[in-house]
């Protein structure tokens, strides 16, 4: 079964800079702060150190793999067993995205709205999501080459607003006790494990020339973006930042050039609401592509999509004002198979590739 080759390395780079990135803005920076304090963006950074890992782990797999990755799997460990591992691919990408949509939705709530407005306003997020994910990534990888400057536009309206009014002597002394940074390192570490989709993504790729640079610096951009951010974020709180959820929104609105210009960062949130939507559709489009792939239906199928989108809107049905509950069931009860599903799996399956190549070739190219 072949793989429509439909994503550039300019294409993927953007989605690693800015969909990888956005998705630990809302209740992420106030989480960390509860736990390490000051050294809140310490244990982010420690953590996208892991993630440079995976993301090395997954391109070389994708360098290496001469057919696309479900039927490399499929050549190396058989069809039965890739497909159990697919499937529970397909199960770890939906609730991957579950968390980011409660957070939107809550977000969306209490910024827009004076008063609690009706789950149906939040409705048309999965009318548009499913016409995201049933178009493709083709159509998908094309959109965020639009979304990109969205995103660009409105971190520098964040961040030019928010920087001026942080007092970055909170932030002191940057060397912190480990245990500090751990602490904040595991209890955030659902919402790392990015580079794992580029590992299904690559199967679409166009070229892999050079694919390792390309990569490696725009998720060291999208890092850098993410720890100043929840830098910046608890210099502008300090000792309250644990209370300040939605960080986008909170960290902006104490700018001096607001009082005489109005409520600009609600430009930027408006922005940044806009590209989560495509954030959120990430792994929703990948579970979608998973399911597709192992039941073999055709491309254009409306079946696994509408499944895929439905079930979110069940769980954010269930779950619309219980954001803080859905972080620690997820936490407690997932996040044992989080790293099994992002960070062990992958490693397995890069040795595995590793000496097939020794095999077939002989010697490691």
């Amino acid at each position: 079964m072949t793989t429509n080759k439909s994503i550039s390395i300019r294409q993927l780079c953007f989605i690693i800079i800015a969909l990888f990135s956005i998705s630990k803005f809302y209740v992420l920076p106030a989480l960390v702060s509860g736990v390490s304090g000051e050294a809140g963006f310490t244990a982010i950074a420690f953590n996208f150190f892991i993630d440079l890992i995976l993301l090395i782990v997954c391109l070389f797999v994708i360098k290496y793999s001469n057919e696309p990755l479900y039927e490399t799997s499929v050549s190396i460990f058989g069809k039965t067993l890739t497909d159990i591992t697919f499937i529970l691919y397909a199960v770890y990408f939906f609730v991957k995205a579950f968390i980011p949509l409660v957070e939107q939705k809550n977000t969306i709530s209490l910024t827009f709205y004076e008063s609690q407005p009706t789950l149906l306003i939040f409705m048309p997020f999965f009318i548009v999501g499913f016409y995201i994910v049933k178009k493709g990534i083709n159509a998908y990888s094309r959109s965020v080459e639009i979304v990109f400057w969205i995103f660009i536009l409105a971190m520098l309206i964040i961040f030019a607003l928010s920087v001026p009014a942080g007092s970055y002597g909170a932030l002191l002394p940057i060397i912190q006790p480990p245990k500090k940074i751990l602490n904040g390192s595991y209890k955030s570490l659902v919402w790392f494990g990015d580079p794992l989709a580029v590992l299904f993504l690559g199967s679409y790729l166009s070229s892999k020339k050079n694919l390792y640079k390309n990569t490696i610096i725009s998720f060291l951009i999208s890092a850098f973006i993410t720890v100043l951010l929840v830098a910046v974020f608890y210099a502008v709180f300090d000792s309250i930042a644990e209370r300040q959820y939605y960080a986008p929104i909170k960290m902006s609105k104490y700018s001096i050039t607001l009082s005489n210009i109005g409520r600009l960062d609600y430009l930027g949130s408006v922005m940044l609401s806009l590209v989560s939507i495509y954030s959120i559709c990430l792994p929703l489009l990948i579970s979608t592509s998973i399911i597709t792939k192992v039941f073999k239906l055709n491309r254009d199928n409306f079946i696994s999509p509408f499944i895929i989108v439905l079930l979110q809107a069940v769980l954010i049905y269930f779950f619309q004002n219980e954001i803080f509950k859905s972080i620690a069931f997820v936490q407690k009860y997932f996040l044992p198979f989080f790293i099994v599903m992002a960070y062990l799996l992958p490693l397995a399956f890069a040795v595995a590739v590793f000496i097939k190549n020794k095999v077939n070739k002989g010697a490691y190219v």
